[in-house]
Parts: C-alpha cells; sequence; structure tokens
C-alpha cells in the first residue's frame, strides 16, 4: 500500500516537473522571445569642411552644419526567408523628442528587444514628437535650410543579432551624404532625398 502511494507521488511530481519545463521553454519560442537591452547611437560622420581650394574649385558638396531629427518611433524587422514580409507589431515608442546629429556620434538610449536575427532599422521622425510644435527634419547646409513637416522613414539595414545585452551603433555616413547634397532644387523633397538611402547595421 505504501509502495502505491509513494509511487503516485513520484508520478504527480514528474507530470508537474514537466509540466514546468514546457511553459518555460514555450515562452522563449519566437511567439515570446526573450528580450534584451540594445544601447543604441548613431555613428559619426564627416562632410565637405571648408579649403582655400573651395574658391578655386567649389566642393561638390554642401557642409552639414545643423541637423535635427524629430524620433517618434522605431521598427525592428526580423530577417526572414526571401520574399516573406516581417509584419509583426514590432514599433518601440521613443520618448527622445528632438536630437541633434553630431559628427561625433549621437546616444539614442536603450530599448528592449526580442532575440532574433535583424535585417533592417527604420525610425519614423514625425513633427510635434516631444509635444512641441517641431519640424520632422530640421537642415542646414551651405545651400541654406530647409524644414520638413513630413513624416519620414529613416532605414537602416545590414545584419544584426541580438542574443543578450547589445550595442548598435548606427552606420550614418550615407544619409548625411544625402543632406549634404540636399539643395531644395529639381523638385526633390527633404523626405524623398532621406527616404532614398539607407544607413548601416
Amino acid at each position: 500500500m505504501k509502495q502505491t502511494i509513494v509511487l503516485g507521488i513520484l508520478m504527480v511530481m514528474s507530470l508537474s516537473f514537466y509540466s514546468c519545463q514546457e511553459k518555460e521553454s514555450s515562452s522563449l519560442s519566437s511567439g515570446g522571445a526573450q528580450k534584451h537591452p540594445v544601447h543604441l547611437s548613431m555613428g559619426g560622420y564627416t562632410t565637405a569642411k571648408f579649403s582655400p581650394m573651395n574658391f578655386i574649385i567649389p566642393s561638390a558638396y554642401a557642409a552639414v552644419s545643423d541637423l535635427k531629427f524629430c524620433f517618434k518611433r522605431l521598427r525592428f524587422k526580423r530577417d526572414l526567408p526571401d520574399g516573406q514580409v516581417d509584419s509583426t507589431n514590432d514599433n518601440v515608442d521613443l520618448e527622445l523628442g528632438e536630437k541633434v546629429i553630431s559628427d561625433l556620434g549621437t546616444d539614442l538610449g536603450t530599448v528592449s528587444v526580442p532575440a532574433d536575427t535583424y535585417k533592417r532599422i527604420e525610425f519614423d521622425l514625425e513633427p510635434g514628437c516631444d509635444g512641441v510644435a517641431t519640424n520632422s527634419v530640421s537642415l542646414v547646409n551651405d545651400s541654406g535650410s530647409f524644414n520638413s513637416t513630413s513624416t519620414i522613414t529613416i532605414k537602416f539595414e545590414g545584419t544584426f543579432i541580438v542574443s543578450g545585452e547589445e550595442n548598435l551603433e548606427l552606420g550614418t555616413q550615407n544619409i548625411l551624404d544625402a543632406a549634404n547634397a540636399f539643395d531644395g532644387m529639381g523638385g526633390q523633397s527633404l523626405k524623398e532625398a532621406l527616404e532614398a538611402v539607407s544607413g548601416n547595421l
């Protein structure tokens, strides 16, 4: 009789242990992947600088002297097989407000991101992102001052793996080259100029 009771208790304990293991493993599956902190920053960049040669041969690019982005949200897009579109609800609202994009680099804070492999990160820039009447983008270069109140998506492409706490410095040179070259001529808007290029992961 005692053996039957002990055997029954052992069976109940093993079933409970198995059930706990199943719950733990399912919480780490792709549907509920564990999240990790990712420290985001924009890397430094170079722009055309003044040179005595500019008097003889004008510089091909304007020099950005001031650039501000009004950050509203970002999206991490997973690396999926060809032809598949990542439609997960992966928006992360940012409380960054308007940030000056520095040629020495710009800290963007820390976000919590599910463990996975990502191929693209997108930032939405919107006017009034910090609760006041600001532009989505404000740019000053040698060609003048330019502003946009449109929602602008800037993107960064490459491969980024999240498997623990990570640091991600975004390569901004392509985006700054587009800002350098923008002169408001030819019918192209600031939105079109910035959305036509990609930064690097």
